[in-house]
């Protein structure tokens, strides 16, 4: 393995073609340029999710992936058809170098502009980072050193710094070292105790605990290490001319905003995704469909419904505008197909409203209904606490599911989602009471909220499109909780309404 700090990605060969690297080297003027250039490149990929996979959703197979669509971008920009059959990292390196693979990589490949950046991370059991209070390089291989670390490793993947390289092929450490084909299989080992951690980069880690619903049993360690990555062209069949195009390429791909656009669809879901499956995010989640569908349990008491009265009422404004929403961006499976849970703790909720309202009678006057009684607007402030976090909460979520189904515009379709997610049911419910006044479009201030902040968070993700920093994405969604909550808390102690159109 090349000491050479180069990250793993597509390879673009031309009848042997390029891959992504980093160190780039000058191009060698002294090559003869070719008297024209071809109109196919012929590449490779292997299983990397995100970057390059194989999409099942619809039953067949469709290569995707971050990487795969910035290659078919910059392939249209180019005018060059790209051809991408599976082959192995080492398949890809030694058709590049034409046999030359154990030379230095500048000698056999001309390197690209940097088209984005990697940080690697080392992935630990969840609670295990305080027990490795290191801050450096040195100072982590050397914790390796002495505590036998057991380290999975990708078999042929360069990391992103010369000294974790060397200390991977240093055989006086080749017991501690445990080399696999993914980090799935990474993943694994580390939740079977076969070995203490491993590194990987730090969106790929992201996408196999969330792929694989394992995100809540391990953690990233504080210290990281980042690179820039380079596609590579083969200097056997390619010119400066061609590596000149393609980096005319990759500039026309930032400047047209299609390389954010690339990281929206196939990054930055992932790295949100994280954050909404946090455990803090599931019980705000809860407490929300919990308090929605408590409106409709107190509306079916006040006008003497049914049961199954009750349960639409309820079900309406905690799950009907997630429904609306995924018929409209043609979501599939639908979210409550898919994720039942929430319907679930809806009709939990309306039986265990049923319970508490035939067992009041019978207590007639004692202690319980006179506390009631006393506490009244105690319960009422309490359900619009827990209907604010609903609002903030389901506005995330809606922006997230644009994300999921790669919708564009982003900032259109956010805020639409994020109004529809958290405001549009509770109308579906108005309406099928007949009301009058539906509150939703005569009353308080309420969709706006979800509009704003569905925007501000469609628009910062956008921005962070290009940036693809984990910490920087969940502090967005924290934000825009807690400003639609407070929004939504002082139209409520203000008493302000909703913005009037005449």
């Amino acid at each position: 393995m090349d000491r050479r700090l180069i990250a793993i990605t597509l390879a673009w060969l031309v009848s042997a073609g390029a891959a992504a690297a980093q160190n780039p080297a000058p191009p060698n003027p002294d090559l003869p340029a070719r008297a024209s250039d071809p109109a196919h490149l012929r590449g490779g990929w292997y299983p990397w999710d995100p970057y390059q996979y194989r999409d099942y959703r619809r039953d067949v197979p469709i290569l995707t992936g971050f990487d795969v669509e910035i290659e078919r971008a910059l392939g249209r920009i180019m005018s060059v058809e790209i051809l991408l059959p599976e082959i192995a990292w080492e398949n890809q390196l030694a058709a590049l170098s034409a046999g030359t693979a154990s030379e230095p990589r500048s000698r056999y490949a001309y390197f690209s502009k940097p088209y984005r950046t990697e940080t690697d991370v080392l992935i630990l059991p969840r609670g295990a980072s305080g027990r490795y209070p290191f801050h450096t390089i040195e100072q982590m291989l050397d914790t390796f050193g002495k505590q036998k670390f057991r380290l999975g490793v990708v078999a042929g993947f360069v990391y992103a710094d010369d000294r974790v390289n060397a200390f991977i092929a240093d055989e006086a450490h080749r017991d501690q070292i445990v080399a696999v084909p993914s980090d799935a299989q990474n993943l694994r080992n580390l939740l079977a105790g076969v070995i203490d951690g491993f590194l990987a980069d730090r969106i790929t880690a992201a996408t196999t605990a969330w792929r694989r619903h394992e995100g809540a049993r391990i953690e990233e360690h504080p210290l990281r290490f980042s690179t820039n990555i380079h596609f590579m062209l083969s200097r056997a069949t390619q010119t400066p001319q061609m590596l000149a195009r393609l980096n005319d390429a990759i500039d026309e791909l930032r400047r047209s905003g299609e390389l954010r656009r690339i990281a929206d669809v196939y990054a930055v879901p992932v790295l949100i995704n994280q954050t909404l499956e946090s455990e803090w995010f599931r019980i705000l989640a809860f407490i929300g469909i919990v308090a929605f569908a408590l409106s409709g349990v107190v509306l079916a008491y006040e006008g003497q419904y049914t049961l199954f009265g009750a349960l639409v009422l309820a079900a309406l404004p905690a799950v009907g505008g997630g429904i609306v929403r995924d018929l409209l961006l043609q979501r599939e499976p639908l979210g409550i197909v898919q994720n039942p849970e929430a319907l679930l703790t809806v009709f939990g909720t309306v039986l265990a409203g049923m319970v508490v309202i035939k067992t009041i009678p019978r207590i007639r006057a004692g202690l319980l209904t006179k506390y009631l009684q006393s506490h009244a607007r105690l319960g009422t402030r309490l359900i619009e606490v827990f209907d604010a976090i609903a609002l903030a909460a389901f506005t995330v979520v809606g922006v997230v599911v644009v994300l999921d189904t790669k919708a564009q515009p982003l900032w259109l379709w956010g805020p639409i989602a994020a109004v529809l997610t958290a405001s549009f049911g509770g109308l579906m419910r108005d309406l099928f009471r007949h009301d009058r006044v539906i509150a939703n479009l005569r009353g308080e201030l309420y969709p706006e909220i979800a509009a704003v902040w569905g925007l501000a968070l469609a628009l910062f993700l956008e921005w962070e499109g290009e940036r693809l920093q984990p910490d920087e994405i969940k502090l967005g969604v924290i934000v825009t909780i807690l400003g639609a909550f407070l929004t939504r808390m002082v139209a409520i102690a203000r008493g302000i309404k909703g913005w009037r159109y005449v």
